[in-house]
């Protein structure tokens, strides 16, 4: 370990201008590496010059004149250099093997001299090789995470290795961990929001990589000359080296740790939980080993998505199949109250619900566990008052919200509520109800230690606890949370309920009005309307576009006449609907359809396939026009103005020629698998499936 104890010949003439870790060195230059201005106290051990001198030297006096011109030209006109340098010096007569890398911070260029350690680099490139594979053979999310923490704690030597995952409320919970032999283990722990606050979790999108090899150790000053002193201090956010502050000592000395390292596994939607490694004494770690590590988490974190977006593809292929079933029960003509005494049971299993309630032109119809008539019809009048989009509304912990906390649900606290729109002047309801989910949470740190400990005063229990000396919470009044692929899942669920429910209005008022001719030609022109056409776009909706491909596919069986599907969505439309509001999201997608409507042929037709989903049949129409027709309108969206967005929309389109002995069902499918291909190849793209329906194709255009 470096020595933390150098200090100023003359203290009188220099200023503190923050703290980093003794296992290194740091300078601080001008934005041309031409001055420096700021330095750690303990580069006099790796230069042999007083500080005074240090901080009037050259970048060359210090680190030589090959390796100051290198640093200079590798960080010329970027954030950071390419890649460290490694550099071997002769100190107080022995060979000090260094690594050196820099980046800038403002108008300022941070560089941060790390000692390398004597490990074999092809051992470990071998070693982290070995655990990439483990790594990528793995179909288990549970054990991929056990492969991970394993593979972390061998290359580095903490402890203890965890994952820790934040929930909706950002509290952190262990949910994988390889410890050692003797070590506490925290698995199933929660650890508070609080202990992730906002600024932490903003320095992990800046630098994903934290590391305290020494929690203990004493920290470096970074001086300044106290002429060239300036009021506020250098930013050594995403320093390597930066010191732990002593709310962080103290956090850590509280769980018994001697070292520390984090690495931030990022998703989609921000961080989504951390590797934690313990050291129980100090671990000095290398910085090929911190990289190595940083390796394997980036890997396991692409592996961890992919495996989770199967599960998500496998729950919506369920999904569709009694959507699928939904269609089939249209020429049936089945009431909605049928719909839901025949489907309820399978809609639970979906939903892990254990109840769903329909409300149809006034009528209730229940199945499972439900809320006696009463206070439902109570629930329906406050959420037709509050909710007034119609996205879904949803809750875990009903008694949270003012509307609902007085209402009599019989022990129900989970709600999922779809509006289902048949006409303008009226909504219906698709609900679904969650049981009380009675949890006991154990905190791997109790809030009241923790202020004692950020205060410095003296705990009189143990610091580290097992799983039976944690503190104990009995959670009540919630229920589990819905997730956002069951909330998607619900929307269109409930557009093939609404559809469903206006065939079966359509059939009745056909039986009750026949002999009311003029009546009954309103009737119908209103209900064809609404069981043709999208009531937000206006294009087709789904179950006319089933219609249009049923006829094409007959039409191309009997006489050989080809033609084309194409499915598209808005690229990162969730994004627009969150920032933005859903009217905005709406209104992107009634410019969307009316623009497209307008430039296809008269003999083409578009229709909404779902959510921001849709689909151009093109008739008489080969590969080539097909594609060109995909190309064209990929450009068309991406030219698209909308009223109050700066941003450009793009769409990603894949693109499915008939083939003879295609379905519907097959036809959507290659379609589908098309457009996801293009979403998955970076977006606003076209890819066409193979015509023998394979699962891998090459993009047929891209954005240019």
């Amino acid at each position: 370990m470096i020595s933390s104890q150098s200090e100023p010949e003359e203290p009188g003439l220099l200023g503190a201008a923050g703290n980093i870790q003794p296992c290194g060195w740091l300078l601080v230059l001008d934005a041309n590496a031409d001055t420096v201005l700021r330095a750690s106290a303990n580069l006099t051990e790796l230069t042999s010059l007083p500080m005074t001198e240090v901080l009037n030297a050259s970048l060359a006096q210090l680190l030589g004149r090959r390796l100051a011109m290198t640093l200079k030209r590798d960080i010329r006109g970027r954030s950071r250099m390419s890649a460290p340098l490694a550099v071997t010096r002769k100190v107080a007569g022995s060979t000090l093997r260094v690594q050196v890398s820099a980046h800038r911070r403002g108008d300022r260029i941070v560089v941060e001299i790390e000692p390398r350690r004597s490990q074999g680099q092809r051992r470990l490139m071998g070693q982290v090789n070995e655990w990439l594979r483990c790594i990528g053979e793995t179909d288990s999310i549970e054990t991929l995470l056990d492969i991970l923490v394993e593979g972390v704690a061998h290359l580095t030597g903490h402890d203890r290795v965890m994952i820790c995952r934040f929930d909706a409320d950002r509290h952190g919970k262990i949910i994988a961990e390889h410890c050692g032999d003797g070590v506490p283990s925290l698995r199933g722990q929660h650890f508070p929001a609080s202990d992730f606050p906002a600024q932490a979790r903003r320095l992990f999108e800046e630098s994903p990589v934290r590391s305290v090899p020494d929690v203990l150790a004493a920290p470096v000053a970074v001086l300044t000359s106290e002429s060239a002193r300036r009021n506020q201090r250098d930013d050594l956010n995403a320093s390597v080296l930066r010191a732990a502050s002593p709310e962080q000592v103290g956090y850590q000395e509280h769980l018994g740790v001697g070292a520390m390292l984090s690495i931030a596994i990022r998703g989609q939607h921000g961080l989504w939980g951390l590797l934690v490694g313990h050291g129980l004494g100090p671990v000095p770690l290398a910085p090929a080993v911190r990289e190595a590590a940083k390796v394997l988490v980036q890997m396991a974190s692409q592996r961890l998505f992919l495996l989770r977006a199967r599960q998500e593809a496998r729950y919506l292929q369920r999904v569709q199949d009694s959507r699928d079933l939904l269609t089939r029960e249209r020429q049936r003509l089945s009431s909605p109250e049928a719909l839901v005494r025949r489907h309820g049971a399978e809609w639970l299993l979906l939903f892990r619900a254990q109840g769903v309630a329909l409300l149809h032109d006034g009528a209730l119809f229940g199945f499972g566990e439900v809320p006696a008539h009463g206070p439902l019809l109570d629930l329906v009048t406050s959420l037709e008052a509050e909710h007034i989009h119609d996205g879904p509304w949803y809750a875990s912990e009903m008694a949270s919200h003012t509307f609902t906390k007085e209402l009599a649900l019989d022990g129900v606290c989970g709600l999922l509520a779809v509006p289902l729109r048949l006409n303008p002047g009226r909504r219906d309801w698709l609900m679904l109800f969650r049981p009380e989910q009675i949890e006991t949470l154990y905190w791997a740190v109790a809030p009241s230690r923790l202020r004692q400990q950020q205060r410095r005063e003296p705990v009189s229990e143990p610091p580290l606890p097992g799983r039976h000396s944690a503190w104990r919470e009995e959670v009540s009044g919630r229920s589990i949370a819905w997730e956002r692929i069951e909330r998607v899942a619900a929307v269109d669920l409930g557009e093939d309920l609404a559809l469903a429910a206006s065939i079966h209005e359509v059939d009745r008022l056909n039986a009750r009005l026949r002999q009311e001719q003029q009546a009954l030609g309103e009737a119908n022109r209103r209900l064809e309307q609404l069981a043709h056409f999208d009531n937000l776009t206006g294009v087709w909706n789904r179950y006319r576009v089933e219609q249009a491909i049923d006829f094409e596919l007959g039409a191309a069986e009997r006489y050989g006449r080809v033609f084309a599907l194409l499915l598209f969505d808005a690229d990162h439309f969730k994004r627009i609907n969150d920032r933005f509001g859903h009217e905005m999201g709406d209104h992107v997608l009634k410019v969307l359809s009316q623009g497209v409507s307008q430039s296809l042929r008269s003999c083409d037709h578009l229709g909404r396939w779902g959510g921001e989903e849709f689909v151009v049949l093109a008739t008489e129409t080969g590969r080539e026009a097909a594609l060109g027709l995909a190309e064209r309108l990929r450009r068309l969206i991406a030219s698209l103005v909308f009223e109050g967005l700066s941003q450009t929309i793009t769409a990603s389109i894949g693109v499915a020629l008939w083939q003879p002995g295609d379905s519907r069902k097959t036809l959507v499918k290659r379609a589908d698998q098309a457009m996801y291909r293009a979403k998955s190849e970076g977006r606003d793209r076209v890819c066409l499936a193979h015509i023998d329906g394979a699962d891998d194709t090459t993009p047929a255009a891209s954005a240019t």
